[in-house]
């Protein structure tokens, strides 16, 4: 009887306890979605036309610092990888000032006579970035690169300044709007989730802005490439 139940014990463990073990799941593939709040820094247009018109020597900000938001989801799986699909937002902000500029900044060329006093300079970029991105790693971190299409805005503004371009009165103050533009962007970044519903999150981006519409309000400026860097949290 005791060989009886021995055997029985031993068939029973073969039987039932190899499938749980079996069972063990590995780690949950990257998402199913998170929310983006990062700092965010990116380079400003450089060509003149993206100002109003200064005259010679006037410093213009080399690059703007603001913040950038994104939501994105991951509902295809291929193979090792998982597809993403989302968009993000981001502004920022760059000012330059007579005297204050940053070392290495250029300048806006203007055909004027150069005037004794300039304008401070502000510039605003906001992008709004569609992205197809390829995920790899698992829920609780993961890295990615993707691409996608969207549009990007520049406003750019001078203050009043005195002597004006002529030598005469005083210029009053300045903007301009480049219009919406086409822009593709292509870049990758990472994830890593210290707590199950936040993460350390970064980005790197490189944009390319199409030339503005010659027949808009503003006037032509050329393609442009411009770099973004982002820092922050993840949520989900």
């Amino acid at each position: 009887m005791r060989h009886l139940t021995v055997a029985f014990l031993l068939a029973f463990s073969v039987c039932f306890g190899a499938p749980a073990a079996a069972q063990i799941a590995g780690p949950n593939p990257p998402g199913p979605f998170v929310v983006d709040v990062r700092g965010a820094v990116a380079a400003i247009p450089q060509d003149a036309a993206n100002f109003p018109t200064v005259p010679p020597g006037t410093v213009i900000p080399l690059r703007g610092f603001g913040a950038m938001v994104g939501a994105h989801i991951y509902p295809i799986d291929l193979g090792s990888m998982r597809v993403g699909v989302g968009a993000s937002v981001l502004r920022v902000r760059g000012t330059a000032s007579p005297g204050k500029a940053d070392p290495g900044s250029p300048s806006v060329s203007s055909t004027a006579s150069a005037v004794a006093t300039g304008p401070d300079v502000d510039a605003i970029l906001t992008a709004i970035t569609p992205e197809l991105s390829l995920n790899f790693g698992s829920s609780q971190g993961w890295s990615y690169v993707s691409a996608g299409m969207g549009r990007a805005y520049l406003t750019t503004g001078t203050s009043a300044f005195g002597g004006g371009l002529s030598g005469g009165a005083e210029t009053a103050a300045q903007s301009l709007d480049s219009g919406m533009r086409t822009s593709i962007n292509v870049g990758g970044g990472a994830r890593w989730f210290a707590k199950a519903h936040l993460a350390f999150s970064m980005d790197v981006r490189v944009h390319f802005v199409s030339a503005s519409n010659a027949e808009g309000p503003a006037p032509t400026a050329p393609r442009t490439s411009l770099f973004v860097a982002s820092v922050g949290v993840g949520l989900r």
